[in-house]
């Protein structure tokens, strides 16, 4: 059974799982609790103390209703899952790289750290509003969700902050070395042209970009999926020192026939716009996501079926997969 995890402070929804777990305990206990939080806070700082053997976990209980389930409704911020089972408490720091928020786990002597860790609120979860020299760049939001995944360095000098644009601008167009900023559990990028076939060097204007997301692809899209590059601009600002620009929208796969719908888990309304920015010694990388609807108009079933399922998941979640780890390489250090 799961129950409510007792003295844990309000901004946390605490639970503890002990016995035999089951699918109706998400739905009865762990749900509506999470909803009520979401509502009243914006965001989840989330508790799981495992006291049981995930052999009691009743079948798709463990992955399907708590990692995926929740996110249907849910904005995650903080994760703490307290365990003496190693590959647990692993499997949740890994994860930490490559969804929204922030994982921890945590041995169960650790039961209090763990709590507190998640109950403390920091700077930025609540996200700012847009200037209005970043809104211009951007697509108008009409339809479906919209993302914003950052990152941000400070420098000691203001010449060190123009080293680290200019070399932030450079990697950003090296579309081809994305992957390796992304670690080997996140997606792979490679540019490519009209045609579809490899291309080296700096991305530009029509180019495509090849994404290899880890899990079955689109058959549309020959297993990947795929988006145009329609923005790549260094714009003139009133409101910071210096900008760079990448705009890209989920395409067909190239060469790209009359008629083809995207071959990608969004529909070619969304948008994921790349905002490099330095402000005096500061310099912040961030993704504008528009528009994120799930692609369901393929005619292949078996992409409708992964587009419903990944785009749901997506358009909370898995653009911001994409592009979490990519942010903080793009500014990271030599």
């Amino acid at each position: 059974m799961i129950g409510i995890l007792p003295g844990v402070p309000p901004n946390v929804a605490g639970f503890k799982a002990s016995g035999e777990v089951t699918r109706e305990d998400y739905e009865n206990v762990v749900f509506p609790e999470i909803r009520r939080h979401v509502e009243t806070f914006g965001h989840l700082n989330f508790v799981f103390y495992v006291d049981t053997s995930l052999k009691n976990f009743s079948a798709g209980a463990w992955l399907r209703d708590i990692w995926m389930g929740i996110k249907e409704f849910a904005r995650w911020n903080k994760v703490a899952i307290i365990s003496d089972v190693e590959r647990i408490r692993r499997f949740t720091d890994t994860i930490s790289h490559l969804l929204p928020g922030e994982y921890r786990g945590f041995a169960t002597e650790h039961l209090d750290e763990a709590i507190r860790w998640a109950s403390m609120e920091e700077k930025g979860v609540v996200t700012e509003a847009i200037p209005g020299y970043i809104e211009d760049l951007l697509p108008p939001q009409v339809r479906g969700e919209a993302t914003q995944t950052a990152s941000a360095v400070e420098t000691e000098r203001e010449d060190d902050a123009r080293y680290v644009f200019e070399r932030a601008s450079e990697r950003l167009l090296d579309v081809n070395g994305w992957t390796d900023m992304c670690g080997a559990l996140a997606a792979g990028f490679q540019l490519t042209d009209d045609r579809g076939h490899d291309l080296q060097g700096r991305a530009a204007i029509d180019d495509f970009i090849r994404i290899d997301i880890p899990g079955p692809g689109p058959q549309e899209g020959r297993g990947y999926d795929w988006v145009q590059v329609e923005k790549v601009e260094q714009p003139v600002s009133h409101g910071t020192d210096e900008l760079f620009v990448i705009q890209v929208r989920p395409s067909p796969a190239p060469p790209v026939k009359d008629g083809a719908e995207p071959a990608h888990f969004l529909e070619d309304s969304a948008t994921s716009t790349f905002v490099l920015e330095r402000k005096g010694k500061r310099v912040s990388m961030t993704v504008y996501g528009r528009n994120e609807v799930p692609n369901t108009r393929l005619t292949a079933n078996p992409d409708k079926l992964r587009n419903k399922m990944v785009g749901s998941l997506g358009a909370i979640g898995l653009s911001k997969l994409q592009w979490k780890t990519l942010v903080q390489g793009l500014l990271k250090k030599e």
